[in-house]
């Protein structure tokens, strides 16, 4: 930082850094401020399911998780703006509300994710214990932010800025990365064996190159929502590049938490949304097309790779299949209300 006798104007903020610093502190600003706006315009351009979640469909457990996952992940980003633009007099306190808020959301987003998978692959209890303990994992690792990031004033200001980030912050944002793509390719494959059905993995292959089965994988995979979730993990992918790579700053590493964090809560609020209103089964193949075989042979099948509550007697399977629109829209019904 230059010396306060050196500066025309001593009582501003960036006239303390150094050109390229105050260029990267700037822009940073500009991301942030940014992404507050655009957090705030979605949660405005859904205020009206939000009201329908809270006042005409059943409160459960997840819809408090997910109004928490807003909450926080708002707190969060107007956390970080604060951070960046407004005058501040105790910096590590401002610090640790920031980390703190960084957990809660990681962590009850990916308990969205969580309940997602689990239902998709109901009543599996290896998948429950897995994204179980990948999501006490995230909360692991997000705990590292509010215990060793560190702040201080800039200059003679009241301008805050980061002086001490531990390179263990890695975990914090590795963490959730490996939680997103673990979900995103544990419902892509139960979509897999159920939109391509055939006797083996051989045959499964063969029908999925064959033109058909890929158009039938593509339609099931933008109807279960897996097009959002798929814009998450790549956001989270280009936030541990810019982490990992050593030609960016400090600056802009930090910087791209914050829209990263937000886009992720986003689209997971998208797909929780869409299933409560019924755009999408809960179990994330009610309502896909299947392709590979006979439609006896995909009855029976499909009666095994159901969840339980779709499971039934020979004779109700059989009237699944002679009124299908009547019956699975009965079934969906009864799993969002659950969801």
């Amino acid at each position: 930082m230059a010396d306060t006798t050196e500066l025309p104007n001593p009582f501003t903020p960036l006239a303390f850094l150094s050109p390229a610093l105050a260029s990267q502190f700037e822009t940073s600003r500009y991301v942030f401020v940014a992404t507050l706006g655009a957090y705030v315009w979605d949660i405005g351009l859904n205020l009206g399911d939000d009201y329908a979640l809270l006042f005409k469909h059943r409160f459960r457990f997840t819809t408090l998780v997910y109004f928490l996952s807003r909450a926080f992940t708002l707190a969060y980003i107007l956390t970080a703006s604060v951070l960046q633009v407004a005058p501040v007099e105790n910096c590590n306190a401002l610090l640790l509300g920031f980390g703190i808020c960084s957990v809660l959301t990681q962590t009850t987003t990916a308990t969205l994710f969580f309940v997602r998978v689990t239902a998709v692959w109901h009543p599996s209890k290896i998948a429950y214990a897995v994204f179980s303990i990948l999501l006490l994992a995230v909360l692991a690792g997000g705990i590292i932010v509010p215990l060793k990031t560190r702040g201080a004033h800039i200059g003679t200001t009241m301008q805050c800025i980061t002086t001490d980030v531990p390179p263990t912050l890695a975990v914090a944002a590795i963490m959730p990365l490996i939680n997103d793509t673990a979900v995103f390719l544990a419902i892509n494959y139960r979509i897999l064996t159920y939109t391509i059905v055939a006797n083996s993995s051989t045959a499964r292959l063969r029908v999925f190159l064959g033109g058909e089965g890929l158009s039938a994988l593509s339609r099931g995979l933008l109807q279960s929502g897996q097009h959002f979730y798929l814009v998450a993990v790549a956001a989270n992918v280009t936030f541990i590049i810019v982490l990992i790579l050593p030609n960016f700053s400090p600056v802009y590493r930090g910087m791209l938490s914050i829209p990263a964090l937000a886009l992720t809560n986003a689209m997971a609020c998208i797909v929780f949304r869409r299933i409560k209103f019924g755009l999408i089964s809960s179990d994330g193949v009610s309502k896909i097309p299947t392709t590979g075989l006979s439609s006896d042979y995909r009855t029976t099948t499909h009666s095994r790779s159901l969840p339980l509550h779709y499971r039934g007697t020979d004779h109700t399977i059989t009237e699944f299949a002679t009124m299908p629109t009547l019956s699975m829209n009965i079934q969906v019904q009864r799993e969002v209300d659950k969801f």
